[in-house]
């Protein structure tokens, strides 16, 4: 009788947990099927903790991961699901591809390939996604072992204030353009130090290239496009030149790019006087997603350079990193220590004792308090927060009027010792004399500055009309 007993409970026991199970895969697949990952991720867990060799709870699982962007899990259990899933393969050379296991991806690109129709019009697509896969195995060969002095997180539209380089490197700005194919881009400008030559982002045809200007006696050369090897199909931006005059760093989304934007360099050659075949600066400075403007400043043996990896929609990560002279590269046996240090993970911390601040930068500005910022743009638009302006040219014309408007403020103070020093019987005709000139020569810089302030608060709040018209 006991035994009986038992076997019902048992029955029961079976049947319930069945019935609840049944229960759970409907509710997981309707969570799945409406594209609710991550409350379809929690019920496909609590199933697979009862059975975790099914296959479809596996795949399904993973699925979740994949879109959540939890790619290492992804990899499990897309493992663990089998050969059952046609789509598998394709995102296992997803994941393995945003993981770093490059060999792996190419493999299972393959693998899904071949289960394609002959015909099937998506086989280019995923023989250009091997041919990357291709190009970050042999990336990944090469990893610079780069000390990191530090990082910020901060606003896309407003990144280059970030970059404090010397003075010596030149000057970069910023402004944001829409395309006729109504995509908005950066529109980079570097100008050297000596304000005689310019490179610069543009579109011409749909796309971002790279142009160049030289300063003439009073105005610049007509742009032209820099070089046939520079600029292609794809999108170019980003330019910088080093000291050196030769080379140049850029960005480009080409066939030669891993992720979105890449890093690139090349030198120019003046034997053929053209730039040479440009190079990708590899990992950990290139990833998956989107890398770009490579600042050198030799002068205080550091770089920067912008990405958006592992960053929400408008935030990028600036980091700031010892320049390796010569270069030195990450050398393992640990698969997994080059794949982190590849994807910049892992990696050396400099010295920041070495890198103290004793240039001012180029671009970082003075900010004004809420009570001094007062921008009138027109008769309905009055700003208070520099985030309020649309307008990237004329958020930079605003930024020069803040500079201008704090050496002013410091004019004043000298100016106002200086004539009280000038007031002081004690002082003889020799040295009145000698302090009038030197009054006068700064009261003459005083008007002048007032002067240059007042046309960049116009083209500011003109700039940001235009913008807003056009927008």
């Amino acid at each position: 009788m006991r035994n009986f007993k038992l076997l019902i409970v048992i029955f029961l026991s079976t049947f319930i947990f069945s019935e609840l199970a049944a229960q759970n895969a409907a509710e997981g697949e309707n969570l799945f099927n409406s594209r609710q990952y991550a409350k379809a991720k929690t019920v496909y867990g609590a199933l697979l903790k009862r059975n975790p060799k099914d296959a479809l709870n596996n795949y399904r699982y993973a699925r979740c991961c994949y879109e959540l962007k939890d790619y290492e899990t992804a990899i499990t259990h897309f493992e663990l699901s089998g050969t059952r899933y046609p789509l598998t393969p394709m995102y296992l050379g997803e994941v393995y591809f945003q993981t770093y296991r490059f060999a792996k991806s190419v493999e299972a690109y393959h693998t899904y390939i071949e289960s394609l129709d002959p015909e099937d019009k998506r086989i280019p697509e995923f023989q250009q996604k091997i041919r990357k896969s291709e190009l970050g195995e042999r990336l990944l060969n090469r990893v610079e072992d780069i000390a990191i002095i530090d990082s910020i997180v901060v606003n896309k539209n407003e990144f280059l204030r970030f970059y404090k380089q010397s003075r010596e490197t030149g000057s970069l700005t910023h402004e944001r353009i829409r395309l006729i194919n109504k995509q908005i881009h950066d529109k980079i400008t570097y100008t050297t130090e000596r304000g005689d030559r310019s490179y610069f982002s543009d579109s011409i045809k749909g796309n971002m290239d790279i142009f160049t200007s030289y300063k003439l006696l009073d105005e610049w050369s007509k742009p032209v496009s820099i070089s046939k090897n520079i600029n292609t199909a794809a999108n170019e931006n980003y330019p910088f030149l080093l000291l050196d005059g030769l080379t140049l760093y850029y960005t480009s989304d080409g066939e030669n790019s891993l992720g979105g934007y890449d890093i690139f360099y090349t030198r120019y050659s003046p034997p053929t006087k053209d730039y040479l075949n440009p190079e990708n600066v590899g990992f950990p400075f290139n990833s998956t997603a989107n890398d770009y403007m490579m600042v050198i400043d030799d002068l205080q043996k550091s770089g920067w350079f912008a990405t958006d990896r592992h960053q929400p929609g408008g935030k990028i990560v600036i980091y700031r990193f010892e320049i390796n002279q010569p270069k030195k590269y990450y050398r393992s046996d640990d698969e997994d220590a080059n794949r982190m240090v590849a994807q910049l993970i892992k990696y050396r911390n400099a010295d920041k004792n070495k890198f103290k601040k004793t240039n001012e930068p180029t671009n970082e500005l003075t900010e004004i308090t809420e009570k001094e910022f007062f921008v009138v743009i027109n008769d309905s638009l009055v700003y208070r927060q520099l985030d309020q302006f649309q307008s990237m040219k004329a958020l930079g014309l605003f930024r020069e009027w803040i500079s201008l408007n704090e050496i002013q403020k410091n004019l004043a103070q000298e100016l106002f010792k200086l004539r009280s020093e000038f007031a002081s019987e004690t002082l003889n005709d020799a040295d009145r004399q000698k302090l009038s000139g030197i009054i006068s020569t700064k009261e003459q810089l005083w008007i002048n500055n007032e002067s240059i302030m007042e046309n960049k608060y116009l083209q500011a709040a003109n700039e940001e009309i235009k913008f807003i018209d056009k927008n």
